[in-house]
């Protein structure tokens, strides 16, 4: 689900739990990124639930490196890390 003016906190959240497992993934990273966004710019002052609180500075910091993530993988173009060897004989 794309995140827009009319998602909730918990479509935000629900989000970013649905791609907690972004290492490696640009398509998650992207996801967890938008709903990352989503939270810090739409955040209450608090969010209190069930005697668990956010944390707005670790998730300002996990937004850096949601962000480094998706701008390195966007500017990769199908290249792989590896190549194939062939030995020479001489």
């Amino acid at each position: 689900m794309a995140l827009d003016s009319n998602s909730t906190l918990d479509d935000a959240l629900a989000q970013y739990n649905d791609n907690l497992s972004w290492d490696g993934d640009s398509t998650k990273a992207g996801r967890a990124l938008a709903a990352v966004r989503w939270i810090l710019i739409n955040r209450p002052r608090i969010i209190a639930t069930n005697d668990r609180n956010v944390n707005f500075d670790s998730l300002a910091a996990e937004k850096e490196r949601l962000e480094a993530y998706v701008g390195a993988a966007a500017t990769q173009t199908s290249r792989s890390s590896f190549t194939r060897g062939k030995m020479l004989l001489t």
